[in-house]
């Protein structure tokens, strides 16, 4: 199980400045000039768009962890990594995929196509390579499930008193990590698909993590389920 380490109440703080300012990050994103869609600014947008949500996501972490905990995100988040991870996370990223992929198919009408950043034409150069695979299929999933099921999920387990916490603690890191992914969305139904299918993941990502106290089948998840929308693409 999770356990907490010192600074709660100043975790729980960086967690909110986290999350805000990847929001707002998002929404300045969402505002990119229509008119350089299709240019080479496209392919800027789309770095960009990562960098805004990686750089205060992973620095609430590292400073949470740094400043108001042990400096250790073995310790204080749960980053480690076991053998039967892997079987947990490929369990909850197919599982997760599949829903979503059914979420797509009520919603659009067929498979949605939620992809990675597109610079052009392929051409698996270093750019390319990166904005298509390392960036979707790697650091998303290592950033992202160490703030939501790292930071947020801890931070909302020490401040939430009886048997209560773990479910609040679940949903908490749930819902937020849907939120994020709804904030660009385009329209009401994309919205709804995104944020059921990234909600559904996220509530089975969290209940893993805590049962093991260890993230690391959540970040196998997170793999698991991006890759299956990117590789295949590909």
């Amino acid at each position: 199980m999770v356990t907490i380490s010192t600074g709660r109440d100043l975790r729980r703080a960086d967690a909110a400045a986290g999350a805000t300012l990847a929001v707002l990050g998002l929404l300045l994103v969402a505002s990119w000039p229509a008119a350089l869609d299709g240019t080479a600014f496209d392919g800027a947008r789309e770095l960009v768009g990562y960098a805004v949500v990686w750089l205060p996501l992973g620095a609430a972490a590292l400073i949470a962890s740094r400043w108001h905990g042990s400096g250790s995100l073995r310790r204080d988040f749960g980053l480690r990594f076991r053998p039967i991870d892997l079987v947990w996370g490929l369990a909850i990223g197919l599982l997760g995929r599949t829903v979503a992929t059914v979420l797509e198919i009520v919603g659009y009408g067929q498979v949605g196509s939620v992809g990675g950043v597109t610079l052009g034409p392929p051409s698996y150069d270093p750019w390319w390579l990166f904005g298509t695979l390392l960036a979707p299929v790697l650091i998303a999933p290592l950033v992202e499930e160490l703030f939501f099921r790292g930071l947020v999920l801890r931070s909302v387990l020490a401040a939430t008193p009886g048997r209560a916490a773990t479910g609040v603690a679940i949903g908490v890191s749930g819902l937020s990590f849907a939120l994020l992914h709804v904030v660009s969305a385009g329209s009401p139904v994309e919205a709804v698909v995104v944020g059921a299918g990234t909600l559904l993941f996220g509530l089975a990502a969290a209940s893993a993590s805590m049962l093991t106290g260890r993230i690391g089948a959540a970040i196998v998840a997170h793999v698991v389920f991006n890759a299956l929308v990117i590789v295949p693409a590909l």
